[in-house]
């Protein structure tokens, strides 16, 4: 160090590290009767002694004093009666003479550190009920191929533009992949947190994250099966479009800020039409005293057939579009990007946004085609609502539908009118 108040705040940072650490290992030693005990002045000790070393010796003497540590800890350990005890300790003890040897070189990270392994020290209990009695077995599994997606498939895949137009990239495409299983995860977390409390109208906008179509036609069946409660299932179904909605939104402004900017006005005012309506519904069943009832999801976080085959979706759509468009102009990308909303809004907003970032077509060329994908979306969920056999169901479904596909095309009629009003202002005032 080359100051001595550099070197006293440096020894006061490692001691506050090993201090951390080793009040939390002391009230845990004592109250779960670890073992071999190691607590605050062991603990104060080793990250003064990673300190010292790194300042005093570098790399070699600091790999001496983690030598020492470990084989002091281990032979402590191995005395007990039983030697597979205190090994969480034993790992702690060594991170803090690391953690006291990173403190002379960047303090903020190795205090940083420090906070993360007390937290996770602290949080043995909770960790162990979750992993054995809260995780599923499929949750497991899904979970570790959505670790393997994003750690090593997604970095391995080349960042390279293809295709006609450069419209189509792999790690784009898998990025999209990866976005939907992590949507369909967090809906399926929250629902089992909250869901079983709140009933049909929460799970419903849950489900809306995964398909809001899917999500429909779920809670259609269930007001079949149960007509009390065909008011509760139509506000779940009516708050999906709501979550639909706000994922369309979470995608564009991914993808493409600009072509966020432009469909904002008509995913803000579907969203709050879809919002007070389901809002109402909810509010009608709460009067009726009728407790709404649970929507059973499947068990499966996320599907991979799924996200894939909508990656494909949106592959197939963005060169479809590309293609037409360098013959025919954006009346093509107009065709191509209704067709894939009869199939998904997700793929259609996806293949826009896409080829908006990779200057296809301008953000305000796709203001239309985005209208019309969101209504041909709806216009498919109006007529499974109208499948369905609850009357009731069925009715305020559509309901709400029309009156969000009203919303979108009067929010881009008047988005158009301020924007020429904008554009002959800002002319005249030049």
């Amino acid at each position: 160090m080359e100051t001595d108040p550099e070197t006293f705040f440096t020894l006061i940072e490692a001691l506050g590290i090993g201090l951390l650490i080793g009040i939390e290992r002391e009230r845990s030693v004592h109250l779960q009767s670890e073992g071999a005990s190691a607590g605050v002045r062991t603990f104060a000790l080793a990250s003064l002694i990673g300190a010292i070393s790194m300042m005093t010796g570098g790399i070699p003497l600091l790999m001496v004093a983690v030598a020492v540590v470990a084989v002091a800890r281990v032979v402590s350990v191995t005395q007990q009666v039983d030697p597979s005890i205190g090994f969480t300790t034993t790992l702690a003890l060594v991170s803090v003479v690391l953690l006291g040897a990173m403190a002379t070189e960047t303090a903020f990270l190795a205090a940083a550190i420090a906070v993360v392994i007390a937290s996770l020290l602290a949080a043995r209990k909770m960790l162990h009920d979750f992993s054995r009695s809260v995780l599923t077995t499929i949750e497991l599994r899904d979970g570790l191929i959505l670790g393997v997606s994003v750690l090593v498939i997604l970095p391995l895949l080349p960042d390279k533009d293809i295709g006609p137009g450069g419209a189509l990239n792999p790690r784009t495409l898998f990025i999209i992949v990866v976005v939907i299983m992590m949507i369909s995860a967090a809906g399926h977390i929250a629902t089992r947190i909250i869901g079983a409390r709140l009933g049909l109208p929460v799970s419903g906008f849950l489900s809306g994250f995964v398909s809001s179509t899917s999500t429909i036609l779920a809670l259609g069946h269930h007001a079949m099966e149960k007509p009390e409660e065909a008011q509760s299932a139509a506000a779940g179904a009516t708050l999906s479009s709501v979550s639909s909605l706000i994922q369309i939104g979470i995608i564009l402004l991914a993808l493409s800020p600009a072509m966020f900017t432009m469909g904002f006005p008509m995913l803000f005012s579907a969203g709050v039409v879809a919002a007070l309506h389901g809002a109402a519904i909810f509010f009608l069943a709460m009067r009726q005293k009728m407790e709404p009832a649970v929507l059973e999801l499947p068990s499966q976080v996320f599907s991979v057939k799924g996200a894939l085959g909508f990656a494909l979706i949106v592959a197939v759509v963005m060169v479809v579009s590309a293609t037409l468009n360098d013959f025919f102009g954006n009346t093509a990308v107009l065709a191509s990007v209704t067709l894939a909303g009869l199939v998904s809004t997700n793929s259609a907003t996806v293949a826009l946004a896409s080829l908006v970032a990779a200057g296809q077509i301008s953000a305000a060329a796709g203001a239309l085609p985005l209208a019309a994908a969101l209504s041909a979306n709806a216009i498919v969920r109006i007529l499974i609502a109208f499948r369905q056999k609850s009357k009731t169901f069925r009715r305020t479904v559509a309901f709400g539908l029309v009156l969000q596909i009203g919303a979108i095309w009067l929010s881009l009629w008047l988005a158009e009118i301020l924007r020429r009003w904008f554009a002959e202002w800002s002319a005249l005032v030049s």
